[in-house]
């Protein structure tokens, strides 16, 4: 199976690369960092120029496309945006064209809650899951929602197979023996949502390889079973979201996002906790 990886050289999309590897599928990096190998391996490419999207994924098997500007305030807003929806769209319309029968591609947390939010974020129930109105408040945000209704477009017009990630807040390595954190003193403090880049790097693969029908579009939450602050999750709740309704019988650091779509659709689970020294 050959697999594109774009944004290949960034914190995910590295390990991705090395974990579609060690499970035996040609792998093709893409970024737009130094050059490329020569060997086949790693292309560099700008994805905002839609000939180079048909050049890098023409014969793949799938696209894991996690090629972006990562956050707000990196580049001026206009530039952000307009370079997240390049980049997504581009790569659906090659693939579309090309015959690429599949795309998973990282979308965020941040168009339910933008970090930090520019007004209150209010929540109707939890756990939250994928059914929840959205409310991106950032060129960031703004550009992850877009993608997700351009992926809409291509699954139902184009029958692509596409799977839109909305990754949580992901912990490298080095980060995560400082968790689980105190929670700060902020009103607008966002979900203490995460989830460790290994788990992330198995999430990608298994949505690029589980079966899938055509022409569907899948937008799943990819988050740890708990949450990475000392504060319990009810009083987490009664603290902040007073307002929500509990659908679940959340229990003591218990995730305040949905696993189960993921779950159901693609068979992930996350492996790591960090409140363990072992997998979960």
């Amino acid at each position: 199976m050959k697999i594109v990886v774009t944004g290949a050289k960034g914190n995910i999309g590295a390990v991705v690369v090395e974990y579609a590897r060690s499970q035996g599928a040609q792998v093709l990096g893409v970024d737009n960092v130094g050059r490329g190998d020569g060997l086949g391996t790693y292309i560099a490419a700008d994805l905002t120029d839609l000939g180079s999207c048909y050049d890098v994924v023409h014969g793949a098997d799938a696209v894991i496309n996690l090629a972006a500007i990562p956050d707000s305030k990196l580049f001026p807003n206009a530039q952000t945006f307009m370079t997240n929806i390049a980049i997504t769209y581009n790569v659906f319309l090659a693939a579309a064209h090309l015959g690429v029968p599949r795309v998973v591609w990282a979308s965020s947390i941040q168009v339910n809650h933008t970090v930090p939010p520019h007004r209150p974020v209010r929540y109707r129930y939890f756990p939250l899951d994928e059914d929840h109105p959205v409310d991106p408040q950032s060129d960031y945000a703004l550009s992850k929602h877009a993608g997700e209704m351009i992926a809409d477009h291509f699954a139902r017009d184009f029958g692509l197979i596409i799977v839109s990630l909305r990754f949580t807040d992901v912990v490298t390595v080095q980060r995560w023996p400082r968790l689980p954190e105190p929670i700060p003193p902020d009103e607008r403090y966002p979900l203490p949502h995460y989830v460790h880049i290994h788990d992330c790097a198995r999430a990608c693969y298994l949505a690029a390889t589980a079966p899938l029908p055509a022409g569907s579009h899948t937008v799943a939450f990819i988050a740890a079973r708990d949450t990475h602050v000392d504060l319990p999750s009810r009083e987490l709740i009664a603290r902040y979201y007073p307002d929500a309704e509990l659908r679940a019988d959340i229990q003591g650091y218990d995730a305040l996002i949905s696993g189960k779509r993921a779950e159901e659709a693609f068979g992930f689970i996350p492996k790591f906790s960090c409140r363990s020294d072992a997998l979960a």
